[in-house]
């Protein structure tokens, strides 16, 4: 009996042990992949070599084979701000993958010899604005200025008789936290509401001292895209980016906005493509203007533009994904697109007027920045 019982154990071990050694052998040749969906709607999923497809919703784990070449798709509603990997933006083919507009994007991926987390941050849509107020200081620098404002549904203020403040407690007490925001800058003069829901709100500055006018804040819905813009009082409109917020510049000084050109479809969809291009300068009569010259900027005898970058002349210019920033401020007036040479598309509008003084937005680095719109043939 005894006999019996330890040969069944041993036949039980030697049945076991080789299912065991299988299972450790897999661990040492695969991985885990952790992949973080945050931000914005949107899914994604995973086609292995195999076609063997996982879907991805929120964060999910996945175990691969070391080195593996998978195929990731992602859906997004409104595009992807990055995509890292163990937080850094990830590169593909030279390329950071960050910024992407498109609705549905594949990349490939492959796997590491070690467990990796990879976040995929999607575009959110908002409903806000956002101002920075800049002054200078007595050494004529420009540093940040501290500023509050409140902004309160149209509808309170009219019955507090334009008191904003009066509105705000009237908000308090008969609204919701969704029909009034007391806004503070920061450190960097920089101050962004919160979502607001769809409506029109009056933006007044809450200080003794100011003279500024109100402003209004108009917040539209197209299906689930939000679109909102302030309307000033000498009915100039401020639009929102491609997020939904709307960012103004609040300054004592006049606003030197830098140009950008950028490439749109009859859609108003930004056109990803490359190229360059030089300028022409006109004068009030759309005439070409020659031999122009100050500091940075001056033309030649066929009125091309050369810009001055701090380092040298520059006089052909380079869209890259459809964008190009110019290395100076244009003086104000009429200018022509020449010698366009585009990649996959081609211009339909050639000329434009600069505004120094227009803000569509800021760049990168808080600067005020005047988007020149020009569109492309087709779809």
């Amino acid at each position: 009996m005894i006999f019996k019982r330890l040969l069944y154990t041993s036949l039980s071990l030697i049945i076991l042990l080789p299912s065991l050694s299988c299972d450790l052998v897999a661990k040492e040749n695969t991985s885990l992949l952790h992949i973080e969906l945050t931000g914005g709607l949107g899914t994604a999923e995973i086609l292995t070599e195999d076609n063997i497809s996982y879907p991805v919703d929120g964060g999910d784990d996945f175990n691969f084979d070391k080195n593996a070449k998978l195929k990731i798709t992602i859906h997004s509603k409104y595009g992807i701000d990055s995509i890292k990997q163990n937080n850094n933006i990830l590169m593909n083919k030279g390329n950071k993958l960050e910024k992407i507009k498109k609705k549905d994007f594949t990349f490939n991926y492959k796997t590491k010899n070690a467990d990796t987390n990879l976040s995929i941050n999607l575009t959110e849509m908002h409903s806000r604005f956002k101002i920075t107020s800049i002054k200078d200081d007595e050494e004529g620098n420009v540093i940040a200025s501290q500023s509050k404002y409140a902004c309160v549904k149209k509808s309170y203020y009219e019955e507090a008789d334009e008191d904003i403040k009066k509105a705000i407690e009237l908000a308090q007490e008969n609204g919701t936290e969704k029909d009034y925001q007391v806004l503070e800058s920061d450190e960097y003069g920089t101050l962004q509401s919160k979502d607001f829901v769809k409506g029109t709100y009056i933006v007044k500055k809450l200080d003794d001292e100011s003279d500024k006018e109100p402003f209004e804040l108009i917040v539209t819905r197209y299906k689930d895209v939000p679109y909102t813009y302030i309307l000033s009082n000498n009915g100039y409109e401020f639009s929102s980016d491609e997020t939904g917020t709307v960012e103004m510049i609040e300054s004592d000084q006049y606003i030197q906005s830098a140009t950008r050109i950028i490439l749109k479809s009859k859609n108003d969809k930004l056109v990803e493509d490359n190229g360059t291009f030089k300028i022409k300068m006109l004068n009030e009569k759309g005439k070409t203007l020659k031999n122009y010259k100050m500091q940075y900027l001056k033309t030649d005898k066929n009125g091309y533009i050369s810009m001055y970058d701090g380092v040298r002349w520059i006089s052909t210019f380079t869209l890259k994904n459809g964008k190009c920033v110019l290395p100076v401020v244009l003086p104000d007036g009429a200018y022509k697109m020449a010698k366009v040479d585009l990649n996959d598309c081609s211009l339909k509008t050639f000329d434009f007027v600069v505004s120094s003084n227009t803000v569509s937005g800021l760049d990168g680095d808080s600067q005020p920045i005047n988007d020149i719109v020009l569109q492309v043939k087709g779809d």
